[in-house]
């Protein structure tokens, strides 16, 4: 039998093992895109007045899907139940960018693989304890929106930091960003059958001269 390569720990493979998981292969998935050259003009012309730059939340999202994808084929073709302690990142390559899925396989001892493994961004030792409460996990899901403050914003909010106090414009910007996020994580996991979304991390990155307000 060949060796696994795995990104489970030992706690985490025990406690999967409890509830009848036993550890599978380490699976990744890529995709790398360009805005082009329409797209960077376009994505230019809204960060100049600010908001969404919707084109460029397009883009991203189906990155990240992509390669979330890509992960779950190479789970499919393992056999493998569900994929655990998936992460979703994003890095710029060669004045593109390359969207990266990692995640780790585990098998089931009640019979052969579903037609669909479950994705989840818990670790072994959270997912024992999802399992233990009564949750049946289906399948990871993201939130995103590509946003600029617009050169507006940004310079009436600097002109305000250099004083004390609240900087309104940016404290809406981020409140309005991260209700869109959480509403487009929800709307994903209603599609997926879900009825709770556990362990939502948000993250704010850089991208391509805007920001990316990420809820997974």
């Amino acid at each position: 039998m060949p060796p696994i390569m795995t990104g489970l720990s030992g706690n985490e493979i025990y406690c999967l093992g409890l509830k009848g998981f036993s550890p599978g292969e380490l699976v990744v998935g890529n995709s790398v895109h360009s805005l082009g050259f329409l797209g960077g003009i376009g994505a230019g012309l809204k960060g100049m007045l600010g908001g969404e730059v919707a084109q460029v939340t397009d883009i991203i999202r189906e990155g990240r899907l992509q390669s979330h994808g890509r992960i779950m084929q190479e789970a499919k073709d393992f056999g493998a139940h569900g994929v655990t302690g998936v992460t979703s990142e994003l890095r710029p390559m060669q004045g593109n960018v390359e969207f990266l899925s990692v995640g780790s396989c585990i098998h089931g001892s009640d019979g052969p693989a579903p037609a669909r493994a479950f994705s989840s961004s818990s670790n072994g030792q959270e997912l024992f304890s999802l399992i233990d409460a009564g949750y049946v996990p289906k399948q990871f899901v993201i939130g995103n929106v590509a946003y600029s403050v617009g050169v507006a914003g940004g310079l009436f909010g600097a002109l305000k930091s250099l004083g004390r106090g609240e900087i309104k414009e940016f404290s809406d910007v981020f409140n309005a960003t991260r209700h869109l996020a959480l509403r487009r994580i929800c709307a994903e996991a209603r599609a997926a059958g879900a009825n709770a979304v556990i362990g939502i991390e948000t993250r704010i990155m850089p991208f391509r001269g805007v920001h990316e307000m990420l809820m997974m």
